[in-house]
């Protein structure tokens, strides 16, 4: 050997043993600590019998026999007993304190009647304070007979009490006389910019209030206390853990609610993966100084890291939804379109609309738009399109929510500007939403385009669902899973509507799971069963895979995890 050679050798031993010292110690690999076993578990790569975790992360998925021989004799051992484990479920749109606060206010059937609602608020009313306010709902417009729904109804049974009950949608309320007189709403204000005030034959408000309008009644509403809210979060996240739900959007965070979803998270009581949209409206200075003070507010498993803009308003009876086109001619005494222009409301002007999407794209603050008509998802693909072209495609996934009608021409457009759709399957099998409101509104021949679920999946951009509770009555996720395959009735019955938007069962499991873990930016963590992802996961009753399409609505969950630590037990909840 050379002198060069071994000069050579002698540095590059000196090297490898820096390098060797200098190294970090790994830590060794967390011992499997549970284990499922003897089940059907539902991987990306189609099924398992059992599962290893380690801490808070699954670590192997595979047979009975391989995953038993992994666990040490510590390990706890769950047995599923022929039962079905998949990802947990993420809902992209629910309203948390709202949800709550209507399972402790004045509750009545959605769809109901109106001597059964004005019984319910009779009731309410008699273990009422003087003075202390009614609030309930929600009431859907076709329950309605014509000029039945008045302020009157509610004067008879609750004079003494301020009553504002919300109809089904969360975009319009009824209230009482004396509710009017706190608002100071009588027959000469008119409607401002975004509301509508409903009139009788008389001009006289009948105590329907849309829109802009039906949030100016909420200013009024006595402050509800921190501990108060945090009780509506906790009874509102507790159901959703009931149904498999791990992860959820809160679409529409305001300054009086933010302490109660802030201090449960805080507290650990939040075990859902959470984000929050704060509303921004123009000209908000609360709602801008919660938006500058998001982080302050983020806490847990809590991130406030989104907006919300209301862009229209519902294509009810109401008619508020922007449309391309004008709606249907009402018939009867009234010959009118609706408002705006007979086209519906148009909530945040242009110029204040596209400079607010592109400032906060430039920040990385994801925008959630409230769009329910295909005028006004137009208008959220425009905003969208002029803030890439500012800011370059590199910013948020943008979200456009609802999607009651979307035209043809900007189905592309989620792929293109990198945009996520999110839809409401929840809602639209045949209810009087969706069969007497709707259809009444637009008519047979754009109830064609109801909800394109089929068209957005297969255009290639993220598509997540949402249940929009409490506007719908229940959270329960299977309902929306069964009719995004059937378009049918729950049980699978009935006239599908448009039958030729189905989707796969495999493709609504991705919309629950995979595509919402996507969106909420923690695909690497959650949304599908396999090693290196946290262990979050529920066990169910039945398989929604290959039981008859029309039981899977009916599915129960016997378990939910998050991150490895039992969160909901129906055996033990039942016990209780």
């Amino acid at each position: 050997m050379t002198a060069r050679s071994l000069t050579a050798s002698t540095l590059t031993t000196s090297l490898l043993a820096i390098a060797a010292a200098s190294a970090p110690v790994m830590a060794q690999p967390a011992p499997v600590d549970l284990v499922f076993v003897h089940g059907t578990v539902l991987t990306p790569g189609g099924s398992a019998q059992a599962i290893a975790v380690a801490g808070d992360t699954i670590v192997a998925v595979g047979s009975d026999a391989e995953i038993e021989g992994m666990a040490p004799p510590t390990a706890r051992k769950v047995d599923l007993a022929g039962h079905t484990a998949m990802p947990g479920l993420y809902d992209m749109h629910v309203h948390t304190y709202f949800a709550g606060r209507d399972k402790l206010s004045c509750r009545f059937a959605q769809g109901a009647d109106a001597k059964t609602i004005v019984a319910a608020v009779k009731g309410c009313a008699a273990k009422a304070k003087p003075g202390e306010w009614i609030i309930g709902g929600s009431w859907v417009g076709a329950a309605f007979k014509p000029g039945e729904q008045n302020k009157h109804l509610l004067d008879a049974v609750a004079p003494n009490n301020p009553v504002m009950l919300n109809d089904e949608s969360l975009h319009s309320v009824w209230v009482n006389s004396r509710l009017l007189a706190i608002a100071g709403i009588t027959r000469a204000t008119k409607d401002e910019a975004g509301g509508v005030i409903d009139r009788d034959a008389k001009g006289e408000p009948t105590g329907v209030l849309r829109e802009v309008t039906a949030r100016y009644i909420e200013r009024f509403i006595p402050k509800v206390t921190a501990e108060d809210q945090l009780t509506a979060v906790k009874a509102a996240t507790d159901e959703m853990l009931s149904y498999g739900i791990v992860g959820f959007t809160d679409a529409a965070v305001r300054p009086a609610m933010v302490e109660g979803l802030s201090g449960y998270a805080r507290s650990g009581g939040l075990k859902q993966y959470a984000r929050g949209c704060i509303v921004w409206e123009p000209n908000s200075v609360e709602g801008e100084r919660l938006i500058a003070n998001r982080q302050a507010w983020s806490t847990g498993r809590l991130k406030l890291d989104c907006v919300k803009m209301f862009l229209d308003g519902v294509p009810l009876e109401g008619r508020t939804a922007v449309m391309l086109a004008p709606y249907e001619h009402r018939g009867g005494p009234h010959e009118d379109q609706g408002p705006g222009d007979g086209r519906g409301l148009k909530l945040i002007p242009e110029d204040k609309l596209f400079p607010a999407v592109t400032a906060f794209d430039r920040q990385g603050i994801q925008v959630k738009f409230h769009a329910a008509g295909d005028g006004s998802v137009r208008e959220a693909v425009e905003a969208i399109a002029a803030a890439r072209k500012a800011n370059g495609d590199s910013g948020p996934h943008h979200e456009i929510g609802h999607n009651t009608f979307v035209d043809m021409a900007d189905v592309p457009k989620g792929r293109e500007l990198h945009f996520t759709w999110e839809l409401s399957p929840y809602i639209w099998w045949p209810t009087p939403i969706t069969s007497v409101d709707i259809a009444t509104a637009v008519g047979p021949e754009r109830m064609k385009r109801l909800w394109p679920m089929r068209e957005v999946v297969e255009s290639g951009a993220n598509v997540v669902v949402g249940s929009d509770w409490p506007v719908v009555p229940s959270v329960n996720p299977w309902l929306g899973f069964e009719t995004l395959v059937t378009r049918q009735v729950p049980g699978a019955t009935g006239d599908p509507i448009n039958a030729g938007q189905r989707i796969s069962r495999e493709q609504a499991m991705a919309l629950l799971t995979r595509n919402g873990a996507a969106e909420m930016g923690r695909l690497d963590r959650g949304g599908t069963l396999e090693p290196g992802k946290l262990a979050d996961l529920i066990i169910l009753d039945r398989d929604p895979m290959t039981v008859p399409v029309g039981e899977i609505h009916a599915t129960k969950v016997l378990a939910t995890y998050i991150a490895g630590e039992k969160v909901f037990s129906a055996a033990e909840q039942a016990a209780r």
